[in-house]
């Protein structure tokens, strides 16, 4: 078995990489509970946070041999972002998921979690045609909801390989690491 990687960015590939995996279980727990429209929408919420944190993983795993300072930066100034994030994500050759994520969230923001900024996004008061965001066509569509929810899936298990493995028994390493992710977190607050 492969000895599992480590250095500043992989940790926080890594960190981005859980989050998406939680905020997918999370989705796949309360997507069929939540039937009425703004627990959907909140909901949904959580998968566009799931492709969020996995396209800033890739974004992170595409820039392993750049300064860990600067990769953090540029991704945290993309905020919530999908289609900065899958512009800036390389990790997989096959740019068909960030391209769907892309093409299908743009417009989306996880603000839409609160009812008040949901119904003006979904359900304005006196036209549905101008709405936003096509609420039928979007969140409302279970079948268009279940793709994103398969690209999150196919993105999650490309990355898996790089968080698993043996963890190194070079102690002086490990400690290096560590100490090196505590000089990253400061500079990354200041």
């Amino acid at each position: 078995m492969r000895t599992k990687p480590f250095s500043v960015l992989h940790s926080v590939a890594e960190y981005y990489h859980h989050d998406a995996a939680d905020f997918a279980e999370r989705f796949d727990i309360l997507w069929e509970n939540q039937t009425h429209k703004t627990g959907r929408i909140k909901t949904f919420v959580d998968l566009l946070m799931g492709c969020e944190c996995e396209l800033k993983t890739h974004v992170t795993l595409s820039h392993l041999k750049d300064d860990a300072v600067e990769t953090y930066r540029r991704v945290k100034k993309a905020g919530h972002s999908i289609d900065r994030l899958a512009e800036m994500a390389h990790f997989m050759e096959d740019r068909s998921h960030y391209d769907f994520l892309k093409d299908n969230l743009q417009g989306l923001s996880v603000f839409i979690r609160y009812s008040l900024d949901a119904y003006g996004t979904f359900f304005p008061f006196f036209d549905y045609d101008e709405a936003e965001v096509n609420y039928s066509r979007t969140i409302g569509n279970n079948l268009w909801v279940l793709k994103i929810r398969n690209h999150l899936a196919s993105m999650i298990s490309a990355s898996n390989d790089e968080f698993t493995g043996m963890v190194s028994s070079d102690l002086e390493a490990i400690f290096d690491n560590e100490s090196q992710i505590e000089s990253f977190m400061k500079k990354i607050r200041n």
